[in-house]
């Protein structure tokens, strides 16, 4: 028997306005340490007033990464350790 490759705990999340992705991500990655979720943002969400660090900065980047992945495949899967 073959070890099984390791697996880094992930989350997939489905756009809310792809909800056709969500049946097939479950599938997907059923038996996989991979929680499947539906991302409810609707509309922007206000920034809080604060003087932004380098690290606050970077998690901005990734964070439109994410968002962009969403609008344009209606689903990504992250690392839940970043």
């Amino acid at each position: 028997m073959e070890p099984s490759p390791l697996v880094t705990p992930a989350w997939c999340i489905v756009s809310v306005y792809r909800p056709d992705l969500l049946q097939e991500a479950k599938t997907r990655f059923a038996g996989d340490d991979v929680d499947v979720v539906v991302d409810r943002r609707v509309g922007e969400r206000r920034r809080p007033e604060r003087a932004e660090s380098d690290e606050s900065r970077a998690k901005d980047r990734r964070r439109l990464s994410i968002d962009e992945y969403l609008r344009t495949q209606g689903l990504v899967v992250v690392s839940r350790q970043d």
